[in-house]
This record gives C-alpha cells, structure tokens and sequence, in this order.
C-alpha cells in the first residue's frame, strides 16, 4: 500500500471519527433536554399530591417541626425518643413509582425520585440506589446530564439540600464532604451512614468514579432559621 493511499485512509477512518463524536455529542444533549423535559413535568405532578397530601394531614408545621432533637443548650444530656416514622408510600405515574423529590438549590436541580434504580429510570429521574429516608442511609443517584447531577463536584460544605415526600413533609440536608469514589467499590459508597443520612452521586464522563456527596440532616431549631 503507497502513503498516499494510506493518507487516504487515514483521513477516512478521522472524519469518520469525527462524525461519530458530533453525532454523539448532538444525542447528548437532545437526551439531556428531554429528560429535564420529563422530569419537570413529573415534578408538577408530584408536588400538587404531596400539596394536597399534606393539606388534609395532620403533620405539624413542617418549617418548625422535626424529628425529636436536643436542641443547643438543653439541660438534658438524653434526646427524646424519636417518633416511629413510617416508609414513604411511592406514587405511581405511568408505571413508575416515585416516592418524591429532589432540590439542591445551588445548582438550580429539582428532581423526581423513583423507588429503586435501573437505567430506564433513571433516563427522567433520580432513583434511590440504596437505603431509606427512615433509616436515614438513603442514596439518591442520578445521570450527569446538565440539568441533573453534572455540577454534583461543585457543592461545597454547608450547601442545602432537600427532599420532600408525597405526604408534604420537607427533610433538609446539609452537605458536608465530597468523595471520590470507584465506580467498581459499592461498599465504600453504602459505608458510614453512621456520620451521614443522605447521599447523592453521579458518574464521572469516564464512568469509571463516583462524585459522591455525603449529607447530613438539618433538625429541630436550625431546620428553622
């Protein structure tokens, strides 16, 4: 074979690489768009029962209310007795369960989640990889499309997050580190939910690492102020 034919060639093989990258870049964006697309509308959805859940319930005022929590300076050394919550009930919407939804504030995100995960799901929403709001262990994974978990990295200690249940009811969240972790290492991501109760994560573009966001619960006073 001359050079000049593999010049040829060459050139061939490149502007068909090239073609494959902006094809795959315009999909990216076209599934990005209408995945928040879906998700918004689901979010409507879903805020207008839990409104309407939590207008004919009798949850205290869910500004003020929390679970039981020493609050600072009590003279007691022993906190109250947490009352005995019950697993959120998902709402099924076009045969997928959602049991509520997700807002970080900083990054503009307003999510539905869904029970459990699988790759279908998680196309329009977040999902619940593992554990429970009752439990406080829950993990919450999304897709780095830009209006999910792309801008995950960017949140810093002490940034809010939220989730509100299809009962109305509004659990805060405060961030306090960000991890790193192998897309191949489940144990270190489901690892000391005795320091966290909420944890959001995302592939990296290689898909190899997790940005993982661990997150602790805001209760009694300061969930008001």
């Amino acid at each position: 074979m001359t050079n000049k034919k593999l010049g040829r060639i060459l050139i061939a093989v490149g502007a068909l690489l090239l073609a494959a990258a902006v094809s795959l870049v315009i999909y990216n964006k076209y599934r990005s768009s209408e995945a928040k697309k879906n998700a918004e509308e689901t979010v409507i959805k879903l805020r207008a029962y839990a409104e309407k859940a939590a207008e004919s319930s009798s949850l205290p005022d869910k500004d003020t209310e929390s679970r039981p929590y020493p609050l600072p300076g009590s003279s007691t050394d022993t906190p109250p007795a947490p009352e005995e919550e019950e697993e959120l009930t998902p709402l099924d919407i076009d045969g997928t369960r959602y049991i509520g939804i997700i807002t970080v504030p900083k990054l503009g995100i307003e999510l539905p989640v869904t029970e459990g995960w699988d790759y279908v799901k998680m196309q329009n929403a977040a999902c619940v990889y593992s554990g429970s709001i009752k439990d406080r262990d829950i993990i919450i994974c999304a897709h780095n499309y830009s209006s999910f978990f792309l801008d995950l990295e960017d949140l810093e200690e002490g940034d809010e997050v939220r989730f509100t249940g299809l009962d109305g009811r509004e659990y805060i969240y405060r961030v306090d580190w960000e991890e790193l972790i192998s897309g191949l290492d489940a144990g270190t991501l489901r690892s000391g939910s005795d320091r966290w109760d909420l944890t959001l994560f995302t592939c990296t573009w290689s898909g190899y690492s997790r940005v993982t966001v661990r997150c602790t619960e805001v209760r009694g006073q300061q969930a008001a102020e």
